[in-house]
């Protein structure tokens, strides 16, 4: 049976690397399935992209995952596959696909991308989503590639990873930091409502927010338009995380915080 590639890039959708990429797998199996989960990761992001895939991955079709964001491209950083109980995942090494990895349980074993057979010859050496991943990736789903037969069978202590950075708890405080901005300019943060309730908080709560060297009072709510207009709230995304935002607004331009701003919660 052949198998769905789930594709996630930081190409856009201006310049045709997408359809060159989707083009070659056709080529090698026109009959193929190719899922695009999103093509808007920030450019050589590798944060985003691995925050963006470790949620993904427990909604997308088990199968074969296609993730290229590369600033890498063309060094000595090894392109790889990964295999998982999910299925195979296929990018470079440089921590991108480790949290989905680890969201379904793990790495198993790990390749590097290396038969020449499905290597497309090229002069540059810096499209390897078109050179390398995305044959490997079309050739292992549609049965013409096994994984035995990809290259030299890798140690996964080797891997590169990113990790989710922790929070540090005190009597009073909960400090964390924002790991993703969002289309609405909402802000998540590694802090979880766990974290708030063992400080005995719940929903309808206000507490004491600071962000950067900013100020101010957030309540906790339910739903983005559970917060007092053009008051800042806090909020349970879809991922699980407690979330910054405004009610109908941007909270990222309100508070110019950003991708790594630092955050407090007091009690």
């Amino acid at each position: 049976m052949k198998k769905i590639i789930s594709f996630a890039s930081d190409f856009g959708l201006d310049d045709g690397s997408v359809g060159v990429v989707k083009g070659v797998i056709s080529r090698i199996d026109p009959e193929l399935k190719v899922n695009d989960i999103s093509h808007g990761i920030p450019p050589q992001n590798i944060k985003y992209g691995s925050l963006l895939l470790m949620r993904a991955i427990q909604y997308i079709p088990q199968g074969v995952l296609l993730a290229v964001v590369d600033p890498g491209v063309g060094t000595e950083r090894k392109p790889i596959a990964i295999t998982t109980d999910w299925g195979v995942m296929i990018g470079p090494d440089n921590g991108l696909l480790n949290l989905a990895c680890a969201t379904v349980g793990g790495a198993k074993q790990a390749y590097a991308l290396e038969n020449p057979n499905w290597i497309i010859p090229h002069e540059g050496n810096t499209f390897h989503a078109r050179d390398i991943f995305s044959p490997f990736a079309a050739a292992y789903a549609s049965g013409q590639l096994q994984l035995e037969e990809f290259g030299l069978e890798l140690d996964l202590e080797d891997l590169k990873q990113y990790l989710i950075p922790l929070t540090d708890i005190s009597e009073n405080e909960i400090k964390g930091e924002v790991l993703y901005v969002d289309h609405y300019g909402n802000c998540q943060t590694n802090i979880s409502p766990e974290e708030l309730k063992q400080k005995k908080l719940k929903i309808g709560d206000v507490v004491n927010l600071k962000i950067d060297a900013q100020e101010l009072q957030a309540k906790w709510c339910e739903t983005y338009q559970s917060g007092n207009v053009g008051g800042v709230g806090l909020v349970v995304d879809s991922w699980g995380m407690i979330s910054i935002f405004l009610p109908n607004g941007n909270v990222q331009k309100l508070l110019n915080c950003k991708d790594n701003s630092k955050v407090t919660i007091s009690v």
